[in-house]
């Protein structure tokens, strides 16, 4: 009878764990943040002959129950906290662990060790040649803006990387040439109005209270931005020649309560306990020094995603119209026709509206010159104002049927109407896309 009551205690507990997942699955308990990160879909096979005998159907199903698999992120960051604590490696291989636990984004650490310079131009004086080509086509863009009296400017933002070097691990050694601040010489040289960051980061950080970057971030912290932005309030007034607000600090606000950007690469870890914060500035600033019968500028700005904290403060309320042209694919503005891809928009428009343009990339996209804003701005200049948004209809609705096809949720949606209307699914797919462009493109 013993060994009787044994078995069957086995018995239960083998099939609570094997049932576990499906309770986690139904109840949810325990509640567990959600993942951070880009996960990408899983396409949806049918069962046909071809997917089951190729095998393709079964690896779908193995995918798909993976992703719905119970309680998948609890274990998920249960591993990697253990992993983490364990061992102080991290599961996440665009994240790279410096000294004293700081966390870098891989894509820097390369461009660091020259890993990306050599996959780019393969040797330095390739790099030193194309930057000069650059540099020397930047020119040109000058004297169109100066023909439509536009302002510009270009800002060499500060990687983490460049400013702290000495929080690298070991294993990385800094490669003695670096293409942003080959920029900035050439910069220099040709005259051409630029802030370059390096250096001014590198002076601040030896008098600076807090570190300028924090320990678990990779964008310029929430305490850097109100010098930043009054830097850029002045140099932008100088090129103007017209007083600008400036920015006025109210309260540093140490804490060790992080904005979203100030512990990015924590959240991509996905931990199962959140890290130790050291205490940090967040600080609450406004404009200031306002002129009387202020008339605000419209800017354009051209940057990598180091532009959103100024994006979401006091910076932009100095200026009318900002359009934010975001890796100068996707624009960002108050003006609905303009909320599009660049592709889409009128470029003219946007360009001949502002009255500063400022191209601003850390040393990462040094890589990709300005994003290819040069070509695109000599190329819209060169066409004129000749912008017709008929044209250019059929061109967004293949565009976002395109994306309702990428998105496997949207386009089983769209396979469901297509059968319960008894059209092919071309037509509900131009449908949807029709709909879309009218309701998001289209309206004034």
């Amino acid at each position: 009878m013993p060994q009787e009551k044994t078995y069957k205690r086995l018995f239960i507990m083998i099939m609570g764990v094997m049932l576990l997942p499906v309770f986690l699955q139904v109840t949810h308990i325990p509640p567990i943040r959600k993942l951070s990160g880009y996960s990408k879909p899983i396409e949806k096979i049918k069962p046909t002959l071809c997917s089951i005998t190729d095998g393709s159907y079964q690896n779908y199903l193995d995918e798909a129950a993976a992703a719905r698999f119970g309680g998948r992120g609890f274990f998920i960051r249960y591993y990697n906290q253990l992993m983490y604590s364990g061992f102080h490696k991290t599961t996440n291989d665009n994240i790279i662990i410096g000294k004293n636990g700081e966390m870098f984004l891989k894509q820097y650490t390369d461009d660091v060790s020259g890993i990306t310079l050599i996959e780019k131009f393969g040797t330095v004086d390739s790099a030193k040649q194309t930057a000069r080509r650059n540099v020397i086509k930047t020119l040109e863009l000058i004297d169109s803006l100066k023909a439509h009296d536009i302002a510009f400017l270009v800002v060499l933002a500060p990687s983490k990387t460049a400013i702290y070097p000495e929080w690298l691990p070991d294993s990385i050694r800094p490669h003695s040439f670096v293409l942003q601040k080959e920029y900035a010489k050439l910069l220099k040289e040709y005259n051409i109005p630029h802030i370059d960051f390096i250096p001014i980061f590198n002076t601040l950080k030896t008098s600076a209270k807090y570190p300028l970057y924090t320990k678990y971030g990779t964008h310029w912290s929430n305490g850097t931005i109100p010098f930043v932005a009054d830097t850029l309030l002045r140099s932008i007034e100088m090129l103007l020649n017209r007083p600008l607000p400036h920015i006025q600090l109210i309260d540093s606000n140490i804490t060790r309560r992080y904005s979203r950007p100030d512990k990015e690469l924590e959240s991509t870890c996905n931990l199962m306990f959140p890290l130790r914060h050291p205490k940090m500035p967040w600080p609450k600033y406004n404009l200031c020094n306002i002129p009387r019968n202020y008339q605000k500028p419209n800017l354009l700005v051209v940057a990598d995603s180091y532009y959103t904290l100024l994006e979401e403060s006091p910076f932009s309320e100095a200026f009318g119209n900002v359009d934010y042209w975001k890796y100068n694919e996707t624009s960002i503005s108050k003006i609905p026709e303009r909320q599009n891809q660049i592709a889409f928009i009128d470029q003219y428009a946007a360009i001949t509206d502002a009255d500063v343009v400022m191209v601003m990339f850390t040393t990462m996209f040094a890589y990709d010159y300005m994003f290819g804003f040069v070509e695109t701005a000599l190329k819209t200049f060169a066409e004129g104002d000749v912008y017709d948004s008929s044209k250019y209809v059929e061109e967004q609705i293949t565009h976002i049927i395109e994306r309702i096809k990428s998105d496997p949720g949207w386009l089983g949606i769209v396979e469901k109407q297509a059968k319960r209307e008894h059209i092919t699914l071309e037509e509900a797919l131009r449908k949807n896309a029709e709909y879309v462009y009218e309701k998001d493109f289209k309206k004034n």
